[in-house]
């Protein structure tokens, strides 16, 4: 269940008390459940922002390590064997 519907059902449970519109606690009731809703509303964007910026950096850091290869003319099997070569010099 999603925050979005924790705090739909939240309205709902309140909805179903049947409390007077024009008390001062169904006031602050209705006040906490609108900001329930704004909160989780806020969540949800910032998760699909982070989704989509987390999707960017991966292609980013791909990206980067094909020009490394490139660039460097790295070998990942040559990588491995330079550092066993260094620690037998050692």
């Amino acid at each position: 269940m999603t925050n979005s519907e924790k705090a739909a059902y939240i309205r709902g449970l309140m909805e179903g008390m049947d409390l007077d519109p024009n008390a001062k606690e169904t006031k602050l009731f209705n006040a906490i459940v609108d900001l329930l809703d704004d909160l989780s509303l806020s969540v949800e964007e910032m998760e699909d922002a982070y989704d989509e910026l987390s999707g960017q950096v991966d292609e980013i850091d791909e990206d980067l390590g094909e020009l490394e290869e490139e660039f460097y003319d790295i070998d990942e099997d040559e990588d491995d064997d330079d550092a066993w070569e260094d620690d037998e010099d050692e």
